[in-house]
C-alpha cells in the first residue's frame, strides 16, 4: 500500500470527508510523521503516524493525551488559552492503527502559528506565562492519574548511566571525548541534588510537559503564546523540568548544534523574561522548596540532553535524527558548555525569588 492509499485508508475511519483539497507533509518535532489534511469544507487536521519505536504503547499515551486535553480545555474555558482537540474514529477511538501503523488526528489550528525561535524578550516572556498557565491548570489534578510513558525521562542518574553503558560498549574511538566526559561527571555532581530532592518529595511531584521547549507554543496574530503542543510526554515530573527545558533552549544566543562553542552566549534578558512571565501569576501554587531549586532547572536539563546527545552519538545516532556522523556530538559538547555557562553566570545559590513581584 503506498503512501496515498495508506493515508486515505486512516482518514476513512474518522469523520472526516473524503473529498480532500490537499494532504501535505508537515515538519513538526523529529519523531513523527506529521501531515496537514485539509477537506473540501476546509476544516483542517494534523495527523500522525506514531512512532511506537519511541511510544511503544500507544493505548497509554493517547489516554494520557486525552485526560491533560480534557482537563487544560475546561480549565481555559472563557480565557484567551487554548488546548490541542483529538479527533477520535468513527468508533469513539483515541488512535487507529492499522497493519502499517498507529495514527492520531488533531484540528488543525489554522489561527495559530509556531516559531522555532523568539522575535524578541516579549515572546519569551509569553512563553513563561504559557507554560505557567499550562502547569497551573493540571495542578489539581492528582500527577498518578497519568501513566509514565517514558520511565525515568529525565533522570540525571539513568541517563548518566545510559552513557557509562555507551562508553564501555561504543566501538567509536572515544579518546576525543575524553574531556566531555570528565566536565559532565563534575557537572552531574553539582546538580544531583535537585533529583534527590525529588526522589525525597522535598519537592512536590506534578503533571509536566516534560519537553517544553519555545517551538511547542502556538501564537496568536498579537504575539500572544495561547496553546501548547506536543503532549507525549506529558507525566508526573516537577516543574524544575518545564522552566529548565525552556530555558536551556531560549536562552543560549546559538543552536543547540552550534560547532564554535565561542559562539554560545547567554541572553540574561531572555532568562528574566521567561522567569518573569512564569511568575506573573503565581499565586502561592509553588512551594517554597520549589522556588528554591528554580536556579538548578537550566543546567540540570542542559546537562541531561548533553548526556542523551553523547549517547545517541556513541550508540550510533540510533534516535536523534542526525546530519551526519559527528552531528549528535557537536550538539553535546554544546549542551555542556551551555550547562558550564549556566553555572558560571546563573550559580545554584542565586536568589530566585528577585523575579516575584
Amino acid at each position: 500500500m503506498n503512501s496515498d492509499q495508506n493515508i486515505k485508508e486512516v482518514l476513512s475511519n474518522y469523520p472526516i470527508s473524503l473529498e480532500l483539497v490537499e494532504v501535505i507533509p508537515v515538519k513538526t518535532g523529529l519523531i513523527h510523521t506529521s501531515y496537514k489534511v485539509t477537506e473540501a469544507q476546509e476544516a483542517s487536521y494534523l495527523l500522525q503516524k506514531i512512532n511506537t519505536s519511541v511510544f511503544r504503547d500507544v493505548e497509554t499515551l493517547m489516554e494520557n493525551i486525552a485526560l491533560v486535553t480534557n482537563i487544560l480545555k475546561n480549565a481555559f474555558r472563557g480565557s484567551s488559552y487554548e488546548s490541542l482537540e483529538l479527533l477520535k474514529t468513527n468508533n469513539g477511538q483515541l488512535f487507529y492503527k492499522n497493519e502499517c501503523a498507529a495514527w492520531r488526528i488533531y484540528h488543525f489550528k489554522e489561527h495559530l502559528t509556531g516559531y522555532d525561535v523568539p522575535n524578541n524578550k516579549e515572546m519569551v516572556r509569553e512563553a513563561g506565562k504559557a507554560f505557567s498557565v499550562f502547569a497551573q491548570a493540571l495542578s489539581e489534578t492528582d500527577p498518578e492519574k497519568l501513566s509514565v510513558t517514558i520511565p525515568n525521562f529525565h533522570s540525571m542518574q539513568k541517563r548518566y548511566g545510559q552513557l557509562q553503558h555507551a562508553l564501555e560498549n561504543t566501538t567509536a574511538e572515544i579518546s576525543h571525548i575524553d574531556p566531555l566526559s570528565k566536565q559532565i561527571e563534575e557537572f552531574k555532581q553539582l546538580l544531583l541534588p535537585l533529583e534527590y530532592a525529588m526522589d525525597s518529595e522535598e519537592i512536590p511531584l506534578r503533571i509536566t510537559h516534560n519537553d517544553s521547549k519555545f517551538n511547542n507554543l502556538l501564537f496568536d496574530e498579537a504575539g500572544k503564546a495561547r496553546c501548547v503542543v506536543d503532549l507525549d510526554t506529558v507525566m508526573p515530573g516537577i516543574i524544575h523540568f518545564d522552566v529548565g527545558d525552556c530555558l536551556r533552549t531560549l536562552t543560549p544566543s546559538a543552536p543547540e548544534d552550534e560547532p564554535e562553542l565561542a559562539n554560545i552566549k547567554l541572553r540574561k534578558g531572555f532568562h528574566s523574561a521567561f522567569l518573569e512571565g512564569f511568575v506573573e501569576n503565581e499565586s502561592g501554587w509553588l512551594t517554597k522548596n520549589e522556588i528554591k531549586f528554580l536556579p538548578y532547572s537550566a543546567p540540570y536539563m542542559a546537562l541531561i540532553m548533553g548526556i542523551r546527545f553523547l549517547t545517541d552519538y556513541l550508540q550510533g545516532n540510533i534516535y536523534y535524527s542526525s546530519d551526519h556522523p559527528e552531528h549528535n556530538l557537536i550538539r553535546a559538547r554544546c549542551q555542556v558548555e551551555v550547562t558550564k555557562q549556566f553555572l558560571d553566570q546563573i550559580p545554584l545559590n542565586s536568589d530566585p525569588t528577585r523575579f516575584f513581584k
